[in-house]
């Protein structure tokens, strides 16, 4: 078994699972279930809270309550039985409207990104082909205490960087007859897609990539994906790993599904176009409220696009304004 340290992204993917728990209606968690955690976890965010970030609502809500509940009391000195649990339920309860609130407006943003997803996505897909390849970038399990948020926006940074200055230098070379093996993982590249989100159990940061390539210069969709992996971790220096989805297996599935939607892409078979913009769609639905970020850096997104034209402009403006 892994014992986990109390991580800040850990600790505060608990305690919004705990107050999505007692929020949502026809709630099944029991004040004994409440009463262990808020024994483990109360403590642990009172003294992770960093005034530097911007969290969710439901951790200052939970922040907020503990207070009250606690009065004079340091949370160290704590001990949540039965009678201080049922008061902190009482007053969490308060949170239901706004709680009801943040869910709709969730879904609202969700909805918004899918639409400009999906004028991106038919904006390349004009192209007669295009080769999509999908990676989900990640932080070994062992090593997630040790990347917090600043450290996993500065990876993307990097990796961006990295995604400017090989479209430029393809852009200034502009040969065509060089081989894979010569070229970046990201030449060719017309588009790409990003989607941030933090794991519900673990609370680990990942990423969502779907990168969009010229189709009559590039193929080999899972060597790219192993490339850009690769490239993962080497930016983490080892502490990252990847999920690279166009591997053959991985593709077969899709296909005996019918819902293959990566790889090379053809305008003239529609069925692999709308399987191409629903693969796209995965990263702006709306139902994955409890997968979005729980902490952040002020003033920073969590999805985006690449724009139409290249740039060597330093940093990662779509990420951070």
């Amino acid at each position: 078994m892994i014992i986990r340290p109390l991580a800040h992204d850990y600790v505060v993917a608990k305690v919004d699972k705990l107050v999505t728990d007692i929020l949502s209606p026809n709630t099944r968690i029991t004040i004994q279930q409440i009463s262990e955690q808020l024994n483990i976890y109360c403590q642990a965010m009172m003294s992770l809270y960093n005034d530097e970030l911007e969290y969710t609502a439901s951790i200052e809500w939970f922040i907020s309550s503990c207070y009250l509940v606690c009065g004079n009391y340091y949370a160290s000195e704590v001990i949540w039985e039965e009678g201080m649990t049922e008061k902190f339920i009482d007053t969490l309860s308060c949170y239901k409207h706004e709680f009801a609130m943040e869910i709709s407006n969730f879904a609202l943003r969700e909805q918004r990104n899918s639409y400009s997803l999906r004028q991106y996505m038919n904006y390349y897909l004009e192209y007669a082909r295009v080769l999509i390849v999908r990676v989900d970038l990640k932080i070994r399990l062992e090593f997630a205490h040790l990347v917090g948020i600043e450290n996993f926006s500065d990876f993307l940074v990097q990796l961006m960087d990295k995604i400017q200055r090989d479209r430029a230098r393809a852009n200034r070379k502009k040969n065509t007859n060089r081989t894979v093996k010569d070229k970046g993982c990201f030449e060719d590249l017309r588009g790409y897609i990003w989607a941030i989100e933090q794991g519900v159990d673990t609370g680990g940061l990942h990423c969502h990539m779907l990168l969009i390539y010229n189709g009559d210069k590039r193929q080999l969709d899972w060597f790219l994906g192993y490339a850009i992996g690769k490239k993962w971790i080497e930016i983490t220096d080892g502490l990252g790993c990847y999920f690279n989805c166009n591997t053959t297996h991985h593709k077969r599935d899709y296909k005996r599904q019918d819902k293959l939607g990566i790889g090379m892409i053809r305008k003239s078979n529609q069925r692999e176009v709308d399987n191409a913009i629903n693969a796209a769609l995965y990263l702006t639905r709306p139902e994955k409220y409890e997968q979005r970020l729980k902490a952040k850096l002020h003033g920073m997104r969590t999805f985006g696009q690449g724009t139409y034209r290249n740039t060597n402009r330093r940093g990662l403006p779509p990420i951070a304004k």
